[in-house]
């Protein structure tokens, strides 16, 4: 059986080990899931209140050591423990003092980007991987200065990704999200299509999208944390299965709008038609008088 340390235990020693005097929320999140991986290799358990999110795994913050400081350079973690307070033996402190360095090596040599990337490479689902993909591509588009040379905005390999995406979302696993996954694909395949292509636009509706799907993801994916524990962990989120029944709303009102454009395009395209049709029958009619 793995012996054990404490949450806030592990918290603490990444602070004491970590070189830099500040860590900021995003690394903070990301080192804590490499430690928990390396306890495992120390055989330790720690119980890390880990799940996975919107762009990759969180660390479960209102039952631990850990505080969030909003100083003018940015928002940074503090913990109100040290490694002082460990209440373990000195066998099990040097051990998960090892699997926090090598944790935080990691971090030293590949920063924020590398963690990140070795992260994915561990998610639960490959759908995750194509959505990153497909953030990054959005975001590129949206930036004019990375945009292709002959200024265009990467249409076909936007729409690549969300063809793969679409192939590889998990709906056996998910079966309540199909309608949703259909609605999602329309809108964002009306958007690439239309003549006033706007990334910017697209990115947000893929990130209403994916916010929704890793409500749930959330939910299912984590060390033993709730439903409620989950809502208590997200900005502007009370409940959540009524901030999904919110994104759905705001799906139904985009989709039905953009039924009524087509509508009133057709309409528009059917009052054209009649218009080079009828005086050409008009012609017709008055030769043959």
């Amino acid at each position: 059986m793995a012996e054990e340390l404490e949450p806030d235990e592990v918290i603490a020693l990444v602070f004491e080990e970590c070189i830099y005097d500040d860590i900021r929320p995003k690394a903070f999140h990301k080192i804590l899931y490499f430690v928990d991986k390396e306890l495992e290799r120390e055989h330790l358990s720690a119980d890390l209140p880990i799940f996975w999110y919107m762009y990759g795994a969180v660390v479960a913050t209102s039952d631990t050591a850990a505080t969030f400081d909003n100083a003018d350079d940015g928002t940074t973690v503090e913990c109100s423990i040290t490694a002082s307070d460990i209440d373990a033996s000195e066998n099990v402190i040097r051990r998960g003092r090892r699997a926090v360095n090598r944790a935080l090596d990691r971090y030293y040599d590949g920063g924020i980007e590398g963690l990140t990337d070795e992260m994915y490479d561990g998610a639960p689902y490959e759908v995750q991987r194509h959505y990153r993909r497909l953030d990054e591509q959005l975001e590129a588009a949206a930036d004019k200065g990375q945009m292709t040379l002959d200024g265009g905005k990467n249409e076909k390999r936007t729409r690549e990704t969300l063809y793969n995406f679409i192939e590889a979302f998990p709906e056996d696993e998910f079966p309540e999200f199909s309608d949703d996954l259909s609605i999602w694909y329309r809108l964002m395949s009306a958007d690439l299509d239309s003549e006033d292509y706007d990334p910017d636009r697209a990115q947000d509706l893929a990130e209403d999208f994916w916010r929704l799907f890793c409500l749930e993801l959330a939910c299912r994916e984590n060390n033993g944390l709730s439903r409620e524990d989950i809502a208590r962990e997200l900005k502007g989120v009370s409940n959540v299965e009524n901030a999904k029944q919110r994104i759905r709303g705001e799906f139904l009102k985009k989709e039905r709008k953009k039924a009524r454009e087509n509508a009133q395009d057709d309409e528009t395209a059917l009052k054209a038609a009649e218009a080079l049709v009828i005086p050409h029958l008009d012609f017709t009619v008055a030769r043959n008088v």
